[in-house]
């Protein structure tokens, strides 16, 4: 099992080809609906994924790791803050930036791409990045839940952020402009609640009920199901944009969502490591800042663009290009001589949250 996981990014890439090659089956099951709704949309297979891979990050927290955590809480509050505002200076450049693109309704699709990414918490992922560079593992897992309770109402303020600057006033006259007020007045909160916040929630509820014992003897059922539920996720969020972009190839756009994501990407990082430096000299703690602001739950993003935006293969396009970007920042993130320290030899599990 820790092959496969050390093998995640490879498997991911794996499934992006195979959405590029195979789209239909993915678009098939994507398109699935259980007989229930939320925010006014119909809870699809995506959303049911998403929501076990948040239950399964749940699942993996120890409430007594937080507890000192909480009881120091300038890190904890700093990287919480700076994943929610930091989409309030980056969205702006890059909005005016692509002015000059020549295609109007591709730019405006990469910014609500980029903003649905920036806008969501921190991805669980960052803890198991975090500890293998010898972060703070417990500092990140309580980033991650504090970002994670604060998404129903950051979620929403981010896509009303990206329906400015994409309006007739922004980057361009959005024809989904409607559509954009819309999800941020009623879907995004909603969605960010229901497939966010109550799965972690839950998951952190059923460990509590069932005991550390118990929990440590099911964790590796748990983490196994959980790459297979993240694999079948990654391919049916690519299955869409992927299918499509083969189907009319525009290079130039796919090399400006690559390029565009990767800025962003490590621009995140960056600014988590230069923050960090306020923090003290305490390296695991730096790192936690830097893992935790540099990694967004892109998957929660892309199941929310599915959604909404499926008709729009351009809003894809950067989502999924920034969850593979960012698992690579993060594998560099700590290799430098001075951040280079021997993973804590135990830790909680957390499941990979993309």
């Amino acid at each position: 099992m820790k092959i496969v996981q050390r093998r995640l990014l490879w498997l991911m890439v794996a499934c992006y080809v195979l959405a590029g090659l195979f789209p239909a089956p993915g678009e098939k099951l994507r398109g699935l609906t259980l007989p229930i709704s939320a925010g006014g949309r119909a809870v699809t297979v995506s959303m049911v994924l998403l929501a076990v891979m948040l239950f399964s990050a749940g699942l993996g927290v120890r409430v007594a790791d937080l507890r000192g955590v909480v009881s120091r809480p300038v890190r904890l509050v700093l990287g919480v803050a700076a994943n929610a505002v930091l989409p309030l200076f980056v969205l702006p450049v890059v909005a005016l930036g692509l002015r000059a693109w020549p295609d109007t309704a591709e730019a405006e699709g990469l910014v609500v791409g980029l903003m649905l990414v920036l806008a969501m918490p921190i991805a669980g992922g960052a803890a198991s990045w975090g500890q293998n560079a010898g972060a703070n593992v417990p500092l990140v897992v309580a980033m991650v839940m504090g970002s994670t309770l604060l998404s129903p109402l950051t979620v929403p303020l981010g896509i009303q952020l990206t329906g400015a600057l994409v309006g007739p006033d922004g980057a361009g006259a959005l024809d989904d402009t409607s559509t954009v007020d819309l999800i941020a007045r009623t879907g995004a909160g909603v969605f960010a609640l229901v497939s966010v916040v109550v799965p972690c929630l839950a998951g952190i509820a059923v460990r509590a009920a069932l005991g550390e014992t118990r929990t440590r003897r099911l964790l590796p059922t748990v983490k196994a199901v959980n790459v297979l539920n993240v694999l079948l996720l990654c391919y049916l969020n690519a299955a869409g944009a992927l299918g499509q972009a083969l189907a009319h190839p525009d290079p130039d756009l796919l090399v400006l969502a690559l390029g565009l994501s990767g800025a962003v990407c490590c621009l995140a990082f960056a600014c988590g490591r230069w923050m960090s430096r306020w923090t003290g000299d305490h390296q695991p703690d730096r790192l936690s800042l830097t893992f935790a602001t540099g990694m967004n739950n892109s998957s929660a993003a892309a199941v929310l663009a599915a959604g909404w935006f499926s008709h729009r293969p351009e809003v894809l396009l950067p989502i999924l290009s920034y969850s593979l970007l960012q698992k690579l920042v993060a594998g560099t993130a700590g290799k430098p001589p001075r951040l280079q320290r021997k993973p804590p030899s135990a830790g909680p599990a957390h499941g990979h949250a993309v």
